[in-house]
């Protein structure tokens, strides 16, 4: 469902008068609130877990030899808000995939210690760190151009224009008018409205979180 039909499905549950909103832009009064409620409520569903798989994406950059440090910007990312740490991987582009490792990440204060003084070491990276400004940099600084690839989490986005869609999967559109309409109820005291809204979101959020967060992994006894 696109953001215009959330809205008016939203009106539908609350048994709103009317048929609106006819659109998501310059709006006014109730039709105005259910816009910004079900904006709110993606939002608010997109927060819920930092670790959402419908919000992990994939990355690919080129190195520049003698250049170690890369932004998500340097990467093409447009909507950033962390690195997948466990997911960097590295191979010199001329020798190409078959030759691609796991880099290996290691904290700042480690990373300072052993690469950031004396002479700069350069040749294959093999480890990497994330800098203050959110860039990760490679060590042992690249010789020549290697391809660097791994995943990112997005940051929240909001939905603008009548056919713009939440980032989660489509069966689960349906959580932002369940949370809207806990917004309704609050503000016109319908605690009916409130309780169904909380009722059904609640099932629904419990379905999407088995599908879209990580799988917990067991590991073996302890020795």
């Amino acid at each position: 469902m696109n953001f215009l039909e959330l809205c008016q499905r939203l009106r539908q549950e609350v048994g709103g008068a009317g048929t609106g909103p006819t659109s998501t832009a310059s709006q006014t009064g109730e039709s105005d609130r259910l816009v910004q409620w079900i904006a709110t409520a993606d939002e608010d569903i997109q927060r819920a877990r930092a670790n959402w798989n419908f919000m992990r994406a994939a990355f690919t950059v080129q190195t520049t030899a003698g250049v170690a440090a890369y932004s998500a910007s340097d990467c093409g990312i447009t909507a950033f808000r962390d690195w997948v740490q466990r997911r960097f991987k590295s191979y010199l582009t001329s020798g190409g995939v078959a030759g691609e490792i796991m880099l290996h990440k290691i904290e700042y204060d480690q990373w300072y210690e052993v690469y950031n003084r004396g002479t700069p070491i350069t040749g294959s990276p093999s480890t990497f760190t994330i800098l203050a400004n959110q860039s990760f940099s490679l060590a042992p600084i690249p010789s020549g151009i290697f391809t660097i690839s791994g995943e990112y989490q997005k940051k929240v986005t909001t939905l603008s224009g009548d056919s713009s869609t939440p980032a989660y999967p489509e069966e689960y559109h349906l959580l932002a008018v369940y949370k809207a309409m806990m917004s309704y109820g609050r503000y016109t005291g319908a605690t009916e409205v409130y309780q169904d809204g909380y009722n059904r979101y609640v099932e629904m959020m419990a379905q999407m979180e088995l599908t879209q967060l990580p799988r917990i992994r067991l590991c073996g006894p302890l020795t």
